[in-house]
């Protein structure tokens, strides 16, 4: 965000905030409950990439910070977005062949990189390149679809699907700031927040799918 702290909406952050205490909780039964030392890996890598962005946005949004601290939080937030979605992937990529596996974890850990580059060294980037980026590393799964629904089935299909619609929502709220419904209280941030909550709920429940941690 770019307003000062004055100007924030009195609930920038709370969906973040709450959101982070869930999935404090709900994040090591996922661990836990993966059946393989690799599946609990790669859940762990989920589950703290989805720990650290919840937790890094709620401080980064809640506490008025100095100009310059605030600098230092607002890069690792953004720095954040692209290191959950490579952990996202993480556990995708155990229900791929190997040969899959390997290319998709490369392509989303090196984008990772190079978010959190751009986010270390430019950022002051245009909020649609941001959002633009993250949506292409994000959708670059769509062509493992069919590969994904072969192995972990429709139902971790459609909800990898459904959450990436919901994040690709929220990506649009950020760049274009609309909706702002009420600038004061809870603006057009807030809104992507609550779709990061909403995508990152479905994709936890693809991951349990996928990890047989849940039944289907």
């Amino acid at each position: 965000m770019d307003q000062s702290a004055s100007a924030k909406p009195s609930l920038r952050g709370r969906v973040h905030q709450f959101s982070f205490f869930l999935a404090v909780v709900a994040g090591p039964f996922l661990i836990a409950g993966s059946h393989r030392a690799a599946a609990r890996f790669a859940a762990a890598v989920y589950v703290l990439s989805l720990v650290a962005l919840l937790g890094i946005s709620a401080l980064y949004h809640r506490v008025n910070w100095s100009a310059r601290a605030r600098q230092r939080m607002r890069r690792l937030d953004h720095a954040a977005i692209f290191v959950l979605i490579a952990g996202t992937y993480t556990p995708l990529a155990m229900t791929l062949p190997p040969e899959h596996s390997h290319r998709v974890l490369a392509f989303a850990w090196v984008c990772a990189g190079l978010g959190t580059l751009r986010a270390l060294f430019w950022i002051s980037a245009p909020k649609g390149l941001v959002a633009g980026l993250a949506l292409a590393m994000g959708w670059f799964v769509v062509g493992y679809l069919p590969s994904i629904n072969a192995s972990a089935g429709p139902t971790v299909t459609l909800l990898v699907m459904a959450g990436g619609a919901l994040y690709s929502l929220g990506a649009l709220a950020y760049a274009f700031r609309r909706p702002d419904p009420w600038p004061t209280v809870f603006g057009y941030h807030e809104i992507f927040h609550s779709f990061v909550v909403l995508a990152a709920a479905t994709h936890f429940a693809a991951v349990a799918l996928a990890l047989d941690v849940i039944a289907a």
